[in-house]
């Protein structure tokens, strides 16, 4: 069984305007995409832990006409559940064309950024992945980031960090601060991530304390 990993860049007039608002609202970090239900002729209804300002999220959905009804939830680390009723739109459709006939599962969270991009993973037959890919408007930029066999506990546990964190392990393993001897320190992670040492330590330490804990007792 094989899994993609792809990040999409969708242009401005294909794109959600409260995907847009998470892209221009300096304290929106970004969407996770949790669960969905899209069997309803006229309306979707969608379930996101968004990470970010609850109170301008609220003030920006509340205005939003395609959104006709909504519940957020806070929770205790800076994020929130926002579970929405959205009105069908014709562009989104168009984008599930591509999965359909095919035995192509999406494996949530679908992750929205505030950099624009779509994150999703991708579970099914190899030629089907190809068709999926295949299918997708020519106008979306689509990027392959990992391609392989599908490891579940793997996949879950990676899916358990932010995307700060995930970043972080990422250029930590590339500049070679895992590597023995170590090749550099916590300082070139941090030129990498264009923030404090002391911050690229604490990213660090977060990381690898949720993979430690998840490695020792799950498995």
């Amino acid at each position: 069984m094989k899994y993609v990993r792809l990040t999409l860049r969708h242009p401005v007039e294909m794109r959600n305007p409260m995907r847009t608002f998470i892209m221009e609202h300096e304290e929106m970090e970004r969407a996770e995409l949790l669960n969905w239900n899209l069997s309803h002729e006229d309306r979707d209804y969608v379930l996101f832990r968004i990470v970010g300002d609850e109170e301008a999220y609220e003030d920006a959905v509340a205005e939003q006409p395609l959104i006709l009804d909504y519940e957020l939830t806070p929770l205790a680390d800076s994020s929130f559940y926002a579970y929405i009723e959205h009105a069908k739109r014709d562009v989104d459709d168009e984008f599930r064309t591509a999965f359909e006939g095919t035995s192509i599962l999406v494996v949530p969270p679908i992750t929205y950024t505030s950099d624009g991009a779509m994150r999703m993973e991708l579970v099914g037959r190899a030629d089907d992945m190809n068709a999926v890919m295949e299918g997708l408007d020519t106008d979306i930029d689509v990027v392959v980031e990992q391609i392989g066999e599908y490891d579940t506990p793997q996949a879950q546990l990676w899916s358990t960090l932010t995307e700060r964190q995930q970043e972080t392990l990422e250029i930590a393993v590339a500049v070679g601060y895992y590597e023995v001897p170590r090749e550099s320190g916590v300082e070139a992670i941090a030129e990498k991530l264009d923030c404090a040492a002391s911050t690229a330590s604490t990213h660090l330490r977060n990381a690898e304390s949720k993979v430690v804990r998840e490695l020792v007792y799950n498995t």
